[in-house]
């Protein structure tokens, strides 16, 4: 059986909004060339092509999803109502396949290089490569980012190269379910009143994609709401049940006004002139909202409270539907240029290798930031979807195999894609070695690793005669260098590390663009510190801070950071109060200076503040400057190891220097440990 057949549905005249047409109706199938529709499309790729790649005044350029979903939700559902209008009945199956012809060739090939490349991305980005591309070639990459608690907003981390088929998962859930649901509703009406009408099936569908809409659009705003909306904010961004909304307002808009696409051409406008007049209003009023949002909206849990993706799709289905059945207004003439037409024509590839391309070239790689790293960026996105358009795209579309069951093929494709992927990416692919974003490690999980060594306990806890005692403490790198650190004969050491927490107090404080508070461990060091001396006595202490001097912070009201006079003088004397407290036993103090780091990028490229090379340079310049007069402390300059280049670098003599930007691999601390010991060991 080749099709879903439904009741027989009676025509009973045009839509009074649409003149008929000058030349007879190809009846075979339904019009699909609306150049403005593909001018859409091309605005709506912009505008997520601008966020993504961080050009200032589009924070709210994640909107052109919705975009995007308004269209699809209401061409597929007039293309629909138009094969029923035509035929009587829905092909279910060949719908399918036409949905699995068009986006999954180049989907597949997407994943798989992603997945052949996977060495090339940040290993914090490919830690579930595995289950992110499985469920990319099954359209569920939206459910499983929600089970991973993805925070498709966060800065710190580097997001999966396939983050961006969260998108796909829900549009193809949408095309499998909508379809059959307008089946049935057609069935109900045959059921209770014979064979209905086409108008009949079309208030019944726009009945229930307003209804669906409605339900979609409160189950947002619920649950973001009370005290523990903002720990929903990622669930209601992926949910398909939460973001559908804006396939079935533009469904219903689709189900309202159109009604044969047969009858939709340049040279069909409006019949009514005042009708005319309106819908040109309408559009203007859709692209200033889309435009007004795009620019003013952030993403933030409140603005889902207060129905920031309903408003997205509202404003949308405004230009949609009045650029379709006007197209000789201003904004479809505008919309259907060729340059849009053309970029909205190979959107979908553009879509599918943006993100991980712009994943590939980032600031580190290319040197280059904002404007100009934009621009290779999208050169090189453009060249790729051309060749993908052209290459693979178009010829599969074109296609029609005479003895080849092309859904059992999709099907088996994409399962074929699954398997190899499992059997060629490990588990957990090539994680980076800390658990944390930034400093901020998880307590909690960290301890399960390496807990805090406590203070010696006994006779069991003293050196073998010869040994010399070292104790450690500092933020997180230091907690890393611990971790990893090997065998050291002549030395013990004891780990005082406290992760997060350098010696800077107060807050609250700004890292990788987030605004945290400070922990309360981090405000007490001095007591602690002291009662570990104290108890301990080592003969070294070895002193690894500089990361969270170097943020900015909250202090007196406003902020403020490293290289800043008042905020200088007072680190200037929290330094010298660590190196009484560590030297107050008479142990020797080794401090290490703080290297360069590149935990993350914005989006266009550029460093964040905290890992601006002069933040760095001005914390070890203090440093040196408060331990000069000391004799008894010795300052290490990590950057002559890690850096020698006098910049960041990734690696070093061959050997990866950071496992995320900051805190170093354990092939580093092996390859650093004779250097470190050589210095601990000096009289």
């Amino acid at each position: 059986m080749t099709a879903v057949t439904a009741a027989p549905v009676r025509v009973t005249g045009r839509s009074r909004w649409v003149a008929a047409p000058t030349t007879p109706a190809r009846r075979g199938s339904a019009r699909r060339d609306i150049p403005a529709l593909d001018g859409i499309r091309a605005v709506a790729v912009l505008l997520v092509l601008a966020d993504h790649g961080g050009l200032p005044g589009v924070s709210g350029g994640f909107l052109g999803v919705d975009v995007f979903f308004v269209l699809s939700g209401f061409l597929i559902t007039s293309l629909l109502i138009d094969e029923l209008g035509r035929t009587g009945r829905i092909d279910l199956r060949g719908f399918w396949i036409r949905r699995a012809r068009r986006l999954l060739p180049a989907l597949l090939v997407v994943v798989l290089g992603v997945v052949a490349l996977r060495e090339l991305f940040p290993p914090d980005a490919v830690t579930a490569l595995r289950e992110d591309a499985v469920a990319a070639f099954f359209w569920a990459a939206n459910w499983a980012f929600v089970a991973q608690q993805t925070d498709y907003f966060a800065q710190g981390s580097p997001p999966s190269p396939l983050q961006h088929t969260w998108s796909l998962g829900v549009e193809e859930q949408y095309y499998l379910v909508w379809p059959l649901l307008i089946v049935a509703v057609v069935g109900i009406l045959a059921y209770r009143r014979g064979a209905p009408s086409l108008r009949a099936v079309r208030f019944s569908v726009f009945g229930l994609a307003v209804a669906g809409a409605a339900a979609s659009a409160t189950a947002a705003v619920l649950l973001t709401s009370g005290p523990a909306g903002g720990a929903m904010a990622n669930r209601v961004y992926f949910g398909t049940d939460t973001r559908v909304q804006a396939l079935l307002i533009g469904a219903a808009a689709a189900a309202l006004l159109v009604r044969d696409w047969s009858t939709v051409t340049m040279d069909t406008p409006i019949r009514p002139r005042w009708g005319r007049w309106l819908a040109r209003v309408l559009s203007v009023v859709g692209v200033a909202g889309v435009a007004v949002l795009a620019h003013l909206a952030t993403g933030t849990p409140d603005e889902y409270r207060s129905g920031l993706f309903t408003a997205a799709a509202v404003a949308s289905v405004l230009v949609v539907a009045t650029v379709a059945l006007d197209q000789g207004g201003p904004v479809a003439r505008l919309l259907a240029c060729p340059p849009l037409v053309w970029l909205g024509t190979i959107s979908y590839g553009v879509y599918l290798w943006h993100w991980p391309i712009f994943l590939l070239l980032n600031g580190e790689r290319t040197g280059w930031s904002g404007w100009s790293l934009f621009a290779v960026r999208c050169a090189v996105t453009l060249a790729v979807a051309v060749a993908s358009y052209w290459v693979l795209e178009r010829p599969i579309r074109q296609w029609r195999p005479v003895t080849v069951p092309m859904l059992p093929l999709a099907v088996a494709t994409a399962a074929t894609a699954a398997v190899v992927t499992l059997t060629v990416v490990p588990v957990g692919g090539i994680a980076s070695e800390d658990t944390g974003t930034g400093d901020s490690f998880d307590i909690a999980s960290a301890a399960a690793v390496m807990p805090e060594i406590p203070i010696p306990v006994g006779d069991s806890a003293r050196p073998e005669p010869g040994t010399r005692t070292v104790a450690v403490f500092g933020d997180s790198i230091a907690w890393t260098l611990m971790r990893y650190l090997p065998a050291t004969p002549g030395l013990q050491f004891a780990n005082y590390t406290t992760i997060g927490c350098g010696i800077a107090r107060g807050g609250p404080y700004r890292t990788t663009g987030e605004t945290l508070n400070q922990k309360p461990e981090c405000e007490t060091w001095p007591t602690r510190w002291a009662q570990r001396i104290g108890y301990d006595r080592p003969d070294v202490v070895l002193l690894m801070i500089g990361r969270w001097e170097m943020v900015d912070r909250l202090s007196g009201g406003k902020w403020t950071h490293i290289g800043e006079d008042g905020y200088d003088a007072y680190l200037r004397a929290e330094l010298n109060r660590a190196f009484d407290v560590l030297s107050s036993t008479g142990a020797r103090v080794v401090a290490t200076t703080a290297p360069y780091n590149r935990r993350a990028e914005r989006a266009d490229g550029s460093l964040y503040p905290e890992d601006e090379p002069e933040r760095a340079d001005d914390w070890n310049d203090l440093l040196r400057e408060v331990a000069k007069p000391r004799r008894n402390v010795t300052v290490l300059d990590l950057n002559e190891k890690m850096s020698p280049r006098g910049y960041y670098t990734t690696r070093t003599d061959g050997i990866r220097m950071r496992s995320d930007g900051v805190h170093p691999t354990p092939e580093a601390v092996e390859w650093l440990t004779p250097w470190l010991t050589e210095a601990l060991t000096r009289p």
